[in-house]
C-alpha cells in the first residue's frame, strides 16, 4: 500500500488518536475516525492514481486529458465534489472503457485540444447518448471515437474547434420579406445528448430550428446520425415557425434541417442517414410524460424515410435531383421556383462555410 508524503507524516498522529478516548470508554469512536480516515484517503486517492494515469501513448509536450478534466469549468463546492465521486465510481466500474477513451484523447495533440474545449464529451459514454439502440458503453464510446476520427480524416477539426467555443456562422440567405436567416454550426455546447455537432437556423439573432448529428460509422459504412430537430421555444413558437414557412416560399423549417445535414452527409461521403425513432430518444422520458411533443417518427415516413428492425428510421445521402416544375401546377410554379432556389443557395452557403474551415 502506498501513501503520498503528507498520510506518511500524519500516521503517527493517527496511531495514538484512539488513546485520547481510551479514558472516557469510547475507544471505538478513536479507532472508527482514524479508520474512516485511512479508508477515505484510499478511495480518492487510488482511483486518482489510476484515473489520472499517463497513458502509454499519450503526447509529450502538452498536459494530458483525465476523467477530472470535464470538471475544468465546474464551479468549486459540493457539486463538483458529488460530480466527482460520481466520475470515479463510473471510471472503476467501467474501467477498461475509461482508460480507452482516455488513450483515444492523449494519442495526438489535436484531440487533446478538442477535450480540453469540450471538456463535458468526456462522460458521455456513461449516459445514453443519441439513440437509445446504444445501449452498451462500448457501442457508444465506439461511435464517438469515429466521429472525431472522421472529423479529423476531412480536416473539420479546426472548425469544431471554433466551434466549441461559440457558434460559428457558416453563411446566411434572405427570405421574400428581405429578413436574414443565418446558418450557424455549434459543438457539444447545444443538444449534447443527441450529437456532437448541431446546426442552427437562426433569425434576427434567435435561434428558430436546430438539428444535432454525428459522423460514424455503420458496417464499414459512412454514415451520419440524428439525434434531435428541435424547434424555437416559447408561447408564440407556432407563429414564428409559419411566419418563417411562409418567408421561406413554403419551405419549413425542419424539411431545410434535414436537407442540410443530409447535403452535408453527402458532400462527405456518407452513404446514409439515421435518423433515431420516437422509442429510441435520449429524452424518451420527457416524451412519455407529454413534455417533449414533437413525434419523429410521422415526420421521418413524411419525407420518405424507411423504418430498421432497431426502431430508427433510415434515407440515403444520395445527391437529390432538382425538383421537375413541369409536375407542378403552373400557377404555383413561380413560388416553386424560388423555394428550390432559395433551397440550393442555402446548401451552397452551408457547403462553403464547412469547406473554408477546413486545413
Amino acid at each position: 500500500m502506498h501513501f503520498k508524503s503528507d498520510y506518511r507524516r500524519a500516521l503517527p498522529s493517527i496511531a495514538l488518536f484512539p488513546l485520547l478516548f481510551a479514558d472516557i470508554e469510547s475507544v471505538w469512536l478513536g479507532c472508527a475516525v482514524p479508520t474512516f480516515f485511512l479508508i477515505s484517503s484510499l478511495f480518492f486517492n487510488i482511483p486518482l492514481r489510476i484515473l489520472k494515469r499517463v497513458p502509454a501513448t499519450a503526447v509529450t509536450g502538452s498536459k494530458c486529458v483525465t476523467l477530472y478534466t470535464c470538471l475544468a469549468h465546474s464551479r468549486p463546492g459540493l457539486s463538483r465534489l458529488a460530480k466527482r465521486i460520481k466520475l470515479t465510481v463510473r471510471g472503476m466500474l467501467h474501467y477498461q472503457v475509461t482508460q480507452s477513451w482516455l488513450v483515444y484523447w492523449n494519442a495526438t495533440p489535436i484531440r487533446v485540444q478538442l477535450a480540453k474545449a469540450t471538456p463535458r464529451l468526456l462522460q458521455k459514454i456513461y449516459r445514453p447518448y443519441q439513440s437509445l439502440r446504444l445501449q452498451h458503453r462500448r457501442a457508444r464510446l465506439n461511435l464517438l471515437m469515429n466521429h472525431y476520427d472522421f472529423i479529423c480524416q476531412q480536416g473539420l477539426a479546426p472548425l469544431v474547434l471554433r466551434a466549441s467555443t461559440s457558434p460559428v456562422s457558416l453563411g446566411s440567405f434572405t427570405g421574400k420579406s428581405g429578413t436574414v436567416y443565418e446558418i450557424r454550426l455549434a459543438s457539444v455546447a447545444t443538444l449534447d445528448r443527441e450529437g456532437e455537432l448541431a446546426l442552427m437556423l437562426c433569425c434576427d439573432r434567435q435561434q428558430l430550428f436546430s438539428i444535432a448529428f454525428t459522423f460514424h460509422h455503420e458496417n464499414l459504412m459512412p454514415c451520419i446520425g440524428i439525434g434531435c430537430l428541435q424547434g424555437p421555444r416559447g408561447n408564440d413558437a407556432q407563429a414564428q415557425v409559419r411566419r418563417a414557412t411562409r418567408d421561406m416560399f413554403g419551405l419549413r423549417p425542419k424539411s431545410l434541417m434535414v436537407r442540410l445535414a443530409r447535403e452535408i452527409g453527402h458532400a462527405y461521403g456518407c452513404k446514409k442517414m439515421i435518423l433515431v425513432g420516437n422509442q429510441n430518444r435520449v429524452l424518451c422520458h420527457q416524451v412519455r410524460t407529454g413534455k417533449v411533443l414533437a413525434n419523429y417518427d410521422d415526420f421521418w415516413q413524411e419525407i420518405g424515410a424507411t423504418g430498421r428492425p432497431d426502431g430508427d428510421y433510415q434515407l440515403c445521402c444520395d445527391e437529390i435531383p432538382r425538383p421537375d416544375l413541369a409536375n407542378i401546377p403552373s400557377h404555383k410554379r413561380a413560388e416553386a421556383r424560388r423555394r428550390i432556389e432559395l433551397t440550393e443557395y442555402a446548401i451552397q452557403a452551408t457547403l462553403t462555410g464547412f469547406s473554408s474551415n477546413r486545413i
